[in-house]
């Protein structure tokens, strides 16, 4: 028996163990056929499906990439890549992958439409409304789901009557498409029609199938309203439809943990890792509850694993709000060298001058043992903000810890003279007495030396 025999033996065994339900036997047996020829892209393809269905996302990419490089004008392989890209968050690699679909498959619409909603998702709206022409070229007629992202861009901006005329001319094109609808829904609630976008959104609920996007938002919408029994109705609506729908247990999780029912909320954020390994926003949730109900150790270990899918993903897109809430909960768990990367990143986005980033930022690094660091972001705050208690007592407890005696307590009175009934500077006023105190006793013993402790300057870094 040859190679090329042995190798599509292994290939077809995979199929079979595959069909069978057995994915570590499937993966293994494809391993092997591709370690005999790995210029087939089919097997390529099939081991990433494999390593998707597994919840491994970036390496099923890098089997999606070989089987692509293997036969470079095939679609399925990028279109495969791109979606996983997408699904993991990573709007830039998924972005390349598109581009490279507009080659292969330039009169679909769908790639095209994906392509101005990934470089809008980035912030990126001029070249989302300069696809949107390169599609018009490209194209035999007008694509009423180009019209819907480049609505969706033209929301994120505010230009509000461009994307109104998007959606109307969408729905003129394509009456059925609900997508369109859905969005009209969403922006009619963003401008404050509350009540016409609930209108529309019964109506897209009485199409079926339930859209579960269209009952999420209906369920946000409600929830605004304080209409929460309702949302929990629309939401359990579209889990008798589809019981496995991880999004919908989701949503579940975070108004049960909204109105304080963490063992429920736990449960459901469990229920959701099991269905889908990827979601972004699960961990963080099951740890928030895990911590409102002490069990401090496992959400440690939680976001922990958050943060290293964050890191591994290059995730550079995420919601502000999303981040800073996820860099509190590390450092809620001791975790203060990942909190810091977290409002690295945030303050880097905030051109390092929003207070509200930089003031747990300086306390992350100080946490992380980072002195100096947190020094610096703790004057830079004060350039902002001059009488900032925060940083002032961070600053004094950073001096004490490196033996600056005289500088601490430069920034005590400061402090002091700012907020004369501050506690933590009272607090620290006190420590340093005790500190002074007890270095003029050892001195009176004999036990300590004339010298200058080094450090002990009011110098600036």
């Amino acid at each position: 028996m040859n190679d090329w025999t042995d190798a599509e033996q292994h290939a077809n065994r995979a199929v079979d163990l595959l069909e069978s339900g057995r994915l570590a036997e499937a993966e293994a047996a494809l391993r092997h056929a591709l370690a005999i020829d790995a210029d087939q892209p089919e097997w390529h393809h099939q081991l990433g499906m494999i390593l998707e269905m597994g919840g491994r996302d970036v390496e099923a990419i890098e089997s999606f990439d070989r089987a692509a490089a293997a036969s470079p004008e095939a679609p399925d392989h990028v279109a495969a890549a791109a979606t996983a890209c997408m699904r993991l968050g990573d709007h830039h690699r998924g972005e390349e992958r598109l581009v490279t679909l507009t080659r292969l498959r330039p009169d679909d619409e769908d790639v095209w439409s994906r392509l101005i909603e990934v470089q809008a998702t980035q912030g990126r709206h001029d070249e989302a409304e300069t696809t949107f022409y390169l599609a018009e070229m490209s194209l035999d007629r007008t694509s009423a789901a180009c019209l819907v992202s480049l609505a969706e861009s033209l929301l994120e901006r505010r230009s509000l009557d461009k994307a109104i005329w998007c959606l109307e001319e969408a729905i003129r094109l394509e009456p059925a498409r609900l997508q369109a609808h859905q969005c009209l829904a969403e922006m009619k609630a963003s401008m404050g029609h509350s009540q016409e976008a609930m209108k529309t959104y019964r109506w897209l609920l009485q199409q079926p199938p339930v859209d579960v996007s269209v009952a999420l938002s209906y369920a946000e919408l409600l929830l605004v309203e304080d209409r929460v029994d309702e949302a929990c109705g629309v939401l359990r609506q579209v889990l008798e439809q589809d019981p496995v729908n991880a999004e919908a247990h989701y949503q579940l999780g975070l108004l049960a943990m909204s109105q304080g029912q963490f063992q429920q909320s736990a449960l459901a954020f469990q229920l959701v890792r099991r269905l889908d390994r990827n979601h972004r926003e699960c961990d963080r949730s099951l740890a928030e509850s895990l911590l409102r109900l002490g069990q401090i150790g496992d959400a440690r270990r939680l976001l922990s694993l958050a943060a290293q899918r964050l890191r591994d993903s290059g995730d550079t897109d995420e919601n502000d709000a999303s981040l800073e809430r996820f860099g509190h909960l590390l450092l809620g768990v001791d975790l203060a060298s990942d909190a810091t990367e977290v409002f690295e990143r945030l303050a880097h986005r905030r051109g390092w001058s929003d207070v509200n980033v930089l003031r747990p930022l300086a306390r992350s690094r100080f946490l992380a043992g980072d002195i100096q660091g947190g020094r610096t972001i703790s004057r830079r705050i004060l350039r902002i903000r001059p009488t900032c208690a925060a940083s002032i007592s961070n600053l004094a407890f950073a001096s004490i810890r490196q033996g600056r005696v005289r500088e601490a307590a430069g920034w005590i009175q400061r402090g002091l003279r700012e907020h004369p009934r501050d506690e933590v500077l009272r607090q620290l006023r006190f420590k340093l007495l005790l500190h002074s105190g007890a270095a003029v006793f050892k001195r009176i013993l004999g036990l300590g030396t004339s010298q200058t402790p080094p450090g002990d300057s009011a110098s600036e870094d």
